[in-house]
């Protein structure tokens, strides 16, 4: 998959990513889960590592967080997400409530 590097980093990226608005907005019952399951292994296969999210779609992030923990993609993903909220305090709240739900103690990008 084609890359480019992020400037301050030198980290190469692929140009594409995976949005999860709607389609990975789910139940947890491994019927809902099991396409998506399927379609995060193929992008991961492919070289496909971002996946952007938000608070805002529905179960979306726990989907993600969830399967990619299941197929052991976890620490290979760049998890982007987005802050929905007013004031700082409830900001970090959310942020930290997207961390939970991705299972992972980092963000790679935040957007505000």
């Amino acid at each position: 998959m084609r890359t480019r590097r992020i400037p301050s980093s030198g980290e190469p990226l692929p140009v594409i990513g995976l949005g999860t608005w709607q389609t990975f907005d789910v139940d947890a019952s491994p019927a809902s889960r099991a396409p998506l399951k399927e379609v995060l292994q193929t992008f991961a296969g492919m070289g496909g590592r971002v996946i952007d999210s938000s608070p805002m779609y529905g179960a979306a992030e726990e989907v993600v967080g969830d399967l990619a923990h299941e197929l052991g993609l976890a620490d290979k993903l760049f998890l982007a997400t987005k802050v929905w909220t007013s004031g700082r305090q409830a900001g970090v709240e959310q942020m930290e409530a997207s961390m939970r739900k991705l299972r992972t103690e980092r963000i790679d990008l935040m957007q505000v």
